[in-house]
């Protein structure tokens, strides 16, 4: 009993930072500019989110398909919370506009 308890509570206490260090080790930050996903090395259908982590400043997150089309666009407050992204594809390209830096993961 006294084995299993050890057991359990050091799986307990690995297993969230085992997932914590696995999800920054994804996070993309981006400044103002333009960039391709391909570039970027996202992956093609995935699940990706963004947010903007600058205390002061504002951004402005346009997606846009392979035939220029605006997939998605989000206006980021400053510290703003964690928002959805659509799918991304190689042929995507996303511009951030504004002084705030955005984060990726």
């Amino acid at each position: 009993m006294k084995r299993f308890s050890i057991i359990f509570l050091l799986i307990l206490f690995l297993l969230p930072n085992m997932t914590i260090a696995t999800s920054h080790a994804q996070q993309i930050t981006l400044k103002e500019g333009d960039y391709r996903a391909s570039d970027l090395n996202l992956l093609p259908n995935n699940n990706y989110s963004v947010e903007n982590i600058s205390t002061s400043d504002s951004a402005v997150v346009i997606i846009f398909d392979s035939n220029s089309i605006i997939q998605e666009l989000i206006k980021l407050v400053p510290e703003s919370g964690t928002y959805n992204l659509p799918i991304i594809n190689h042929g995507y390209e996303i511009m951030v506009i504004g002084n705030g830096e955005v984060i990726i993961s």
